[in-house]
């Protein structure tokens, strides 16, 4: 009982600073949006996932837009990968039309 009355006032502190962190946080960015490129990145992270399923992500680069020649808009990004002891980059381009509808994505594995 003496240890529960000692570590009590400790754990009534966790949960009180636990529960404001939250509001804070929102507080700090209030109208803060996602990224133009959100979308798409949880698209590539999504179909990486699933053509690597034994793989862990484990890191994420947007590496930009750029308009191709037809005046496709391309997003790039490169996912870091990890299973076991082995790793590997992967490039994800995702092409969109030029009214910004998918069209197509491709993957090229890299070393770095």
């Amino acid at each position: 009982m003496k240890i529960f009355l000692k570590i009590f006032p400790l754990l009534l502190a966790g949960v009180l600073v636990s529960s404001y962190v939250q509001p804070a946080v929102h507080a700090a960015y209030p109208g803060m949006q996602e990224p133009a490129y959100a979308k798409w990145g949880r698209l590539a992270v999504f179909e990486t996932g699933k053509r690597y399923p034994d793989y862990d992500i484990v890191d994420y680069l947007y590496m930009g837009r750029n308009l191709a020649q037809n005046e496709d808009i391309v997003e790039k990004f490169k996912l870091w990968l990890k299973k076991g002891s082995t790793e590997k980059g992967v490039i994800i381009t995702i092409t969109l039309t030029p009214n910004g509808v998918f069209k197509t994505i491709a993957f090229q594995e890299t070393d770095r």
